[in-house]
């Protein structure tokens, strides 16, 4: 009798209430459903097309825009990836030094100086499999605060070199 309250015990603790359900799992591999979850999330969720014909969503955090690019997509699998992504228009100020001390202290958003000499921030994401709602919109999150914390960086940098308030900044 002993065995069978306590197996009955263990199945009761396995099943969970109704306080405790199970975050539901999303699948990220489609542009469409990237686009709903970021919409569900609260935030703007626009599909646009690259001039290559890929589908990419613009949106925006703390007053900037950024949009998810996609990799890796095929008609029938989806996509393997996708990259939060944004820049800072070219300031006389930024480095390949200065991106490099943001990359060595930050571990999720990277930063890099592309060819045009603008400031490019990126945050990548797999696709493969499925995630919870909440790991999403704890992306997103991240992303967000870490695009804060990179204006407060550049803001830093921008009065070390006595320069005022950017000139073209789209992020």
């Amino acid at each position: 009798m002993k065995i069978g309250l306590y197996a009955l015990g263990l199945a009761a603790m396995a099943v969970p209430s109704a306080g405790m359900a199970a975050d539901r799992v999303v699948d990220v591999s489609s542009v469409k459903n990237v686009a709903a979850l970021l919409q569900e999330a609260g935030y703007k969720a626009e599909i646009k097309k690259g001039d290559d014909g890929s589908s990419y969503i613009e949106s925006g955090a703390n007053g900037s825009w950024f949009q998810l690019t996609f990799y890796g997509c095929t008609n029938d699998a989806g996509c393997n990836s996708f990259e939060f992504y944004s820049y800072f228009k070219k300031e006389p100020f930024f480095s390949v030094a200065m991106a490099n001390e943001w990359n060595a202290k930050k571990r999720f958003l990277k930063v890099t100086i592309d060819s045009d000499g603008d400031l490019a921030e990126s945050l990548y994401v797999s696709a493969l499999g499925k995630m919870t709602y909440d790991n999403f919109k704890d992306y997103i999150d991240w992303y967000a605060s870490m695009d804060s914390d990179l204006s407060g960086f550049i803001r830093e940098k921008r009065e070390a070199a006595g320069g005022g308030k950017p000139k073209g900044s789209t992020s």
